[in-house]
């Protein structure tokens, strides 16, 4: 995110979109009643063209809309704000008419509230540093298989390739189908590092095979690309998690809140555990512990921090304020589905549900 001006004092803060990231930041930040000013185009019709479904000239304009409804779909990064046109050109639009907002990467917009809270300024700022930090690929290499997970700051994003590389007694269609295989899976990190900005490229597996591949890219000379190799007991999406909990990537890893999730939850759940006093969940007791300055890491699920926002901000600044840390967690992610599970149905016994104190 770039932030291109910012006067809270007025009450506005224009922004440009430059990661798909920033859309996860942007789904927190703006709340129903804000207004949001943006180009977007909106289908203009005459007179002869109201008499007929589906006419009119479709018409980039900049128009202000007060936010009513607002979609953020991680799976296929889409955001939405809809509500009433507040401002726009009246020739072409009518105000007080409904209109939707699609907000995706390069899209500049104008956020208005009555009044910017500090931890909204926070979440502005941590998404424009967020766009300076590294961005990671983990690869899991196997005998045919390889699975992709592309850490970003809010989430780690999955995918996967599967060929048949034939049997160990096969060895000459083996040996030009693995050539193939591996030509398949250097193209996805090349492309991947030149869309999202990869500069390092962590390689592991269970077996031999990702050293073999090694081999293979490293032939390649891809100068522009970081190789770290680790060894894992598993394959697959567990194994990325499980390269991202080592003590040997965490240094490489540390700026990106995706790989911090994963390790702050798995402490927390290791501290509950023990039933060692040094970890809680639920808000009866995170309020407690907060109202003695015990808070040293506070981790809360977005939707719990949206849904029940005036609860939970003023703790989120009591612990700000004693230097303790506040970390917003992606319910999509691995670790937000584990936050989320704690404290039984969260349909239930949501107020219990996602938000946990952490004090080591």
């Amino acid at each position: 995110m770039k932030i291109i001006s910012m006067n809270p004092r007025h009450g506005k803060v224009s922004i440009r979109v430059d990661s798909l990231d920033d859309l996860w930041y942007l789904s927190q930040v703006v709340i129903v009643g804000d207004l949001v000013k943006s180009k977007s185009v909106r289908r203009i019709k005459d007179k002869e063209d109201k008499l007929r479904s589906g006419g009119g000239e479709r018409k980039t304009i900049t128009i202000t809309v007060k936010v009513e409804r607002k979609e953020f779909k991680s799976d296929d990064d889409s955001l939405r704000f809809s509500g009433v046109i507040e401002s726009g050109p009246e020739d072409l639009v009518s105000l007080g008419s409904h209109h939707t907002v699609n907000v995706e990467k390069e899209s500049v917009l104008t956020v208005i509230k009555d009044k910017w809270s500090k931890i909204d300024l926070d979440r502005i700022k941590d998404a424009e540093k967020s766009t300076l930090k590294p961005k990671f690929l983990v690869v899991i290499v196997d005998e045919g298989e390889a699975t992709f997970g592309l850490v970003r700051e809010s989430k780690i994003e999955y995918s996967d390739l599967r060929r048949n590389v034939g049997g160990k007694y096969d060895i000459k269609d083996r040996e030009s189908r693995k050539m193939e295989f591996y030509s398949e899976v250097s193209d996805i990190i090349q492309n991947t590092s030149g869309k999202d900005g990869v500069s390092n490229v962590i390689l592991a597996g269970p077996g031999f095979e990702k050293e073999n591949f090694f081999n293979f890219i490293s032939e390649k000379n891809i100068s522009r690309i970081n190789f770290l190799v680790e060894n894992t007991g598993s394959s697959g999406r567990r194994a990325v998690s499980e390269v991202l909990k080592r003590s040997t990537v965490h240094k490489l890893l540390a700026q990106l809140n995706s790989s911090q999730d994963i390790q702050l939850v798995e402490r927390v759940l290791e501290r509950i555990g023990k039933d060692d006093g040094l970890a809680a969940y639920g808000l009866p007791e995170v309020f407690k512990a907060t109202s003695m300055g015990a808070v040293e890491k506070l981790l809360v699920s977005d939707t719990v921090f949206m849904d029940q926002r005036k609860v939970i901000e003023p703790i989120m600044l009591d612990v700000k304020a004693r230097r303790g840390l506040v970390h917003i967690l992606n319910h999509d992610s691995e670790a937000g589905q584990q936050l989320d599970s704690l404290g039984g149905d969260c349909r239930t016994l949501k107020i219990q549900n996602p938000i946990i104190k952490y004090a080591s």
